[in-house]
């Protein structure tokens, strides 16, 4: 696994994220987006064309693009309903009275973070919203972003993401320990790594806020043990489940109410190929080191 880097790197690096007011139900701050670059961008100069002569020149191929693979039937009609669907979220360990699962939706994701704020899956009105995936990065059946968040409201009435909020016991992370997000194109499952509360105003703590609303990609490895150690830092719990540079994650976000303007947030990550989950069930413990917002203290 890389070497993470320290706290006081990981506190210099921090910078602040805004929040525009929205009136919905559940969630009541919607995150304001990245702003759009400006100016003048100097574009670095080609390096000039060499020519070979015939003779001394091989035979080259030039490799077809990636195909993308075709669609999964069983979410097909779903598609054809609304075609900003982009998959399905369904986590099996937190359970109504009759065993089905509080979170299994269908997942959006549209060209703003706004549209699916008051719209259902029909996209009409609808102050419940839907689950809908950040858009700055776009799910296709080719690529995806490193870490994936997917946001949904915090619903009096237990819809969409309220039940994470059952994800403080140490209990239900032991039964819910396994995500399942699967795209247009392909079935996955990932296994929880980080639940934790946080702000989303600097002076709702005593250190710099975390933007984990922003880890999309990580292009170094820099930019992903940004992203470790800040939900790590945070964590309700230690596990046995390992991370590296390279593996992609989950985001889920959500209200709290804890605080005014809380969130709280469940990170999982991709179950690797021939790993077998199963054993990371019993290895959660509860993190008494953990960081707490100064809000919430």
């Amino acid at each position: 696994m890389p070497r993470k880097k320290s706290l006081l790197k990981i506190l210099t690096m921090i910078s602040a994220a805004a929040v525009l007011s929205t009136s919905v139900t559940g969630c009541g701050k919607k995150i304001e987006e990245e702003p759009e670059v400006t100016g003048d961008v100097t574009l670095s100069t080609p390096p000039p064309i060499t020519t070979v002569s015939e003779a001394t020149t091989e035979a080259t191929t030039t490799e077809p693009p990636p195909v993308e693979p075709e669609p999964l039937e069983k979410y097909l009609e779903y598609y054809e309903q609304n075609d900003d669907f982009v998959g399905w979220i369904r986590i099996d360990g937190i359970t109504h009275s009759n065993g089905e699962p509080y979170i299994d939706y269908p997942v959006v994701q549209a060209e703003d973070n706004s549209y699916y704020l008051d719209k259902n899956f029909e996209k009409k009105k609808d102050a419940k919203g839907t689950i809908y995936a950040d858009y700055k990065v776009p799910i296709t059946g080719l690529d995806m972003a490193d870490n994936v968040t997917l946001y949904g409201h915090s619903n009096k009435d237990r819809s969409f993401f309220r039940m994470l909020l059952d994800y403080k016991k140490l209990d239900v992370v032991r039964d819910a320990y396994i995500i399942n997000f699967d795209t247009r194109w392909e079935e996955a499952q990932y296994v929880v790594v980080s639940c934790f509360l946080i702000g989303i105003y600097e002076n709702q703590d005593d250190i710099p806020l975390f933007e984990y609303f922003k880890c999309r990609n990580f292009d170094t490895v820099e930019d992903y043990n940004y992203f470790y150690d800040n939900i790590m830092l945070r964590n309700y719990y230690t596990s046995g489940v390992e991370c590296e540079y390279g593996d992609q994650f989950l985001t889920l976000s959500t209200c709290d109410y804890v605080f005014s303007d809380s969130r709280f947030v469940v990170v999982a990550r991709k179950v690797r190929e021939g790993e077998d989950p199963s054993v990371y069930k019993d290895t959660y413990e509860k993190n008494p080191d953990r960081h707490m917002p100064k809000k919430a203290r």
